[in-house]
């Protein structure tokens, strides 16, 4: 596996990370707040890391005009190389480098805009180092440490708030990003998990096209704890397919103890490393990690193949 330092951090600001009950009926969705996009890619090293990243960058900007409700000019970009010819619409319209300096300029410009009604979404995706003191996302220029990234977020005001890091050794984020009312979701362990991570390629497949049953409790939407344990079940599924043993163990955090919980074994098939007899998972208590993200849905879920044809055709007037 290749590793090279790079870093891909998207923030997003969401009118409400909640699919309400009238959107998974499919009734108009009830509008709060503002939906922003900032979608920034650092250093992308050698061709094939480029190319992986670049394709991360528009398939996630893609799932979010076309499935999350952004319009495509709320969609900021910056990338660690200048857009070249055959780069997609994401990367022809970024703001600038994703240098140290852009990102704390955006993330000011982020909090001025941001109402306490609104929902801020941060996902990181890449590729980060550890020296032993500090995990750091790697830049164009300065890399950005974890404790200095933490407070580019601290005190923001907003109704719903969470975080997806998803580079090597992104454990160590858990800590400085933590706090009330947020979600904080890593790829790995706050240990030396400082091997190239699978976690973000999974999270733009899950982001781009859900997989059938990712509503586990089938109330007709998509929680955060429901994305979540798709990802994981993705990672580990494409660590079994290379025949290789997992090197990342994703972690959360959303009661604000900084601490994380590997909550996903008792929901993966027994093939992937879940239980041989699987039984019903635990009620989440309040003060436990996981109780915030299983109550904040992210989407409507995606509806059956059988019930969407019927659907098409009633509103096409043709028959299925």
């Amino acid at each position: 596996m290749i590793r090279r330092k790079s870093a891909l951090l998207i923030l997003a600001v969401l009118p409400s990370l909640v699919a309400t009950a009238a959107e998974s009926r499919g009734d108009p969705p009830e509008r709060r707040g503002t939906k922003r996009a900032l979608l920034i890619c650092g250093i992308p090293g050698d061709e094939e890391h480029r190319a992986l990243f670049a394709g991360a960058v528009e398939k996630i900007a893609s799932a979010l005009t076309t499935r999350y409700g952004f319009e495509a000019d709320d969609v900021f970009v910056r990338f660690g190389d200048p857009a070249a010819a055959g780069d997609g619409p994401a990367l022809q319209r970024t703001r600038g480098l994703s240098d140290r300096g852009g990102i704390e300029a955006d993330s000011a410009e982020l909090r001025a805009r941001v109402q306490a009604d609104d929902a801020v979404l941060v996902i990181v995706i890449g590729h980060g180092h550890y020296d032993n003191r500090q995990a750091y996302l790697n830049l164009p220029g300065p890399d950005l440490d974890a404790q200095a990234f933490g407070k580019l977020f601290a005190g923001l005001e907003a109704r719903e708030q969470v975080f997806l890091i998803g580079t090597p050794a992104s454990g160590f984020f858990l800590k400085p990003l933590a706090g009330p009312g947020r979600v904080v979701i890593t790829a790995t362990d706050a240990d030396l998990e400082v091997n190239e991570t699978l976690f973000p390629l999974a999270l733009a497949d899950v982001l781009a096209t859900p997989p059938g049953g990712i509503d586990r409790d089938k109330d007709g939407s998509i929680s955060l704890f429901e994305l979540y344990i798709a990802v994981v079940t993705d990672v580990m599924k494409r660590y079994a397919d290379d025949m290789n043993l997992p090197t990342e163990h994703a972690r959360i955090d959303d009661n604000g103890d900084g601490r994380g919980s590997e909550l996903q074994q008792p929901y993966l098939p027994p093939e992937l490393g879940g239980p041989e007899k699987p039984r019903p998972p635990r009620a989440f208590g309040p003060k436990d990690d996981g109780s915030l993200a299983s109550r904040t849905r992210f989407a409507p879920a995606p509806r059956p193949k059988a019930e969407a044809a019927k659907a098409k055709a009633e509103a096409t007037g043709t028959p299925d």
